[in-house]
């Protein structure tokens, strides 16, 4: 869907409405984007409510789940350190958010019933969902709400959500009764319903330690955990008979096991040995695409995937240098060799054009004559030797380092392919060499922004530093006019594109696959906010 559609009108006053409650119907529930940022979104008792499939009384609808990253040792059930799609899983199954994104990165209501800002849009008042328990049994509670988020942002936790959240004044998370939670903002931010619904902000039960969370974590959602020790296979979660929504979950059980290599994944849902695979490559599908036995799914998103530098390290450190390793790739080639042409080619920023402050596509064709004259100038003109970490874990990082090498080597740039271990990849080698491949799952506008650019974001897999960058964001965050603040936006990316030591290649459609006796499993463009609530096997 264009972002146009989620666009408010710029003209309007984005604060002097009428916070009228919605009324929303399920089988029509559309809001725009204005309805759904700035409206008090109700769902009252609008809960689908599900069958139960057969056999759930006897404890026999068992689902199998397979991701496609190793997490190892390091896994956790921790929302605030989820930073991997195992993590995502386990978090989607065990907890609930006040806010989720739909497939268009517009909120949705989920613990939260309704929201609204005050005249300035720098007060939040959070109506919540009454009658909800977690899985001990105890009741949610806007308590909850605020040990959640003083935990998220607070330093001494060191999550990475801290860099999404930095605008939510600590002293300023109250709960008002049981079911009303406030937050005071820093300044006015009218996209902050969006800024919540990210991966880090579900909600866990006030009180848990650190080590609770990692291991055995209580939380609203449809499972409870029944075994998880981090590096074990499977993790197996559990009904819980406590949740909200009647009738759900369909499911008993859940088990989840990490299959780091895509082959082996399409080889497990063959062999009906899992049911779900959530995360496949967009090639080499035909064996899926041509059994009975297999339905396959895709979602057009703003997942990514290419390559990262620090900017910090030499060569990278020039800009010239940078700019140069931009201009020796052809996109049209990734497309094809790592999607299969199931995506669209990107120019260097995380926001693809068809999402909310997306830049028209600028293309930035191949040259060659121009990157050389660019390497030269920057004292390199004999070229460069250049070390690329990568893996076959993840689905295109070693076809990606393939192709650079071949295209890269035009511009007299020699580059020495270092496969790392699948396993090993996203804890040893991401983040700690100066240049890898790398992928992304989609994310919100700001929340890709703030996540992978901002000087102080955790995950800045660049080193990339820019007080204007930071600044823009900043500016963008507390812009009321919709125009105003997409301009700003617009000079951020136009900032990574010039200067930023990511080069973002392929907007990836996610792709994943289900046995054919699985329903209600949907492909979501952040492939972890699927609702296993209303997920049913059959046989």
């Amino acid at each position: 869907m264009d972002s146009a559609c989620h666009r408010e009108d710029a003209a309007a006053s984005m604060w002097h409405l009428s916070w009228n409650f919605v009324m929303v119907d399920s089988r029509s529930f559309h809001p725009s984007r204005r309805q759904a940022l700035l409206g008090a979104v109700v769902l009252g008792s609008m809960a689908v409510v599900g069958r139960p499939g057969r056999g759930v009384a006897a404890g026999t609808k068992t689902l199998r789940l397979a991701t496609g990253e190793a997490d190892g040792v390091k896994g956790t059930l921790d929302p605030a350190f989820g930073n991997n799609d195992n993590d995502g899983a386990r978090a989607s199954l065990v907890y609930e958010r006040l806010v989720v994104p739909d497939e268009a990165f517009a909120p949705q209501p989920q613990l939260a019933l309704s929201w609204k800002p005050d005249e300035s849009g720098q007060v939040w008042t959070f109506a919540l969902r009454q009658g909800v328990k977690f899985q001990d049994g105890s009741p949610f509670t806007a308590n909850d709400v605020v040990f959640t988020f003083k935990r998220l942002i607070d330093p001494k936790t060191a999550s990475p959500a801290a860099a999404v959240l930095g605008q939510i004044d600590p002293e300023g998370i109250k709960a008002l009764d049981d079911h009303t939670v406030q937050f005071r903002l820093r300044a006015p931010a009218v996209e902050f319903p969006l800024l919540i619904a990210n991966r880090f902000t579900y909600i866990v039960r006030a009180g848990q330690t650190a080590e609770q969370l990692r291991t055995a974590g209580i939380g609203t959602g449809p499972f409870r955990v029944e075994k998880f020790v981090p590096g074990e296979e499977p993790s197996i979660f559990a009904r819980s008979e406590h949740y909200w929504q009647p009738g759900r979950p369909l499911l008993d059980r859940v088990e989840l096991r990490a299959i780091a290599e895509p082959s082996s994944r399409i080889a497990a849902l063959l062999a009906d040995q899992v049911d779900v695979v959530a995360e496949l490559p967009s090639l080499g599908l035909q064996r899926l695409e041509n059994s009975p036995d297999i339905k396959i799914q895709s979602v057009r998103t703003s997942a990514w995937q290419g390559l990262a530098v620090f900017s910090d390290v030499p060569p990278f450190n020039d800009a010239r240098v940078r700019k140069a390793l931009k201009l020796v790739v052809n996109r049209d080639q990734y497309l094809r060799a790592l999607v299969g042409g199931r995506g669209a080619v990107a120019y260097d920023t995380p926001i693809p054009p068809w999402q909310s402050y997306g830049l028209p596509q600028e293309p930035l064709k191949q040259n060659i004559a121009e990157a050389k004259r660019l390497l030269a100038e920057a004292g390199h003109p004999n070229g460069l030797d250049l070390e690329l970490h990568t893996s076959a874990g993840d689905v295109g990082l070693s076809q990606t380092a393939t192709l650079f090498k071949a295209q890269a080597a035009a511009a007299d740039i020699r580059v020495t392919i270092i496969q790392a271990p699948a396993a090993d990849y996203w804890t040893n080698i991401w983040l700690k060499k100066p240049f890898v491949t790398t992928s992304w799952n989609g994310r919100s506008t700001d929340e890709a922004l703030a996540l992978e650019f901002l000087s102080s974001a955790q995950w800045n897999e660049t080193h990339w530093r820019n007080n204007e960058f930071d600044a823009l964001v900043a500016r963008a965050r507390t812009t009321l006019d919709e125009a105003q603040r997409t301009q700003l936006y617009h000079q951020a990316q136009r900032l990574i594109q010039d200067d930023g030591g990511a080069i973002i290649l392929v907007y990836a459609d996610t792709v994943g696959a289900t046995r054919a006796n699985v329903s209600g499993y949907k492909v979501h463009p952040q492939k972890f906010p699927t609702d296993f609530s209303g997920v049913s096997i059959d046989g």
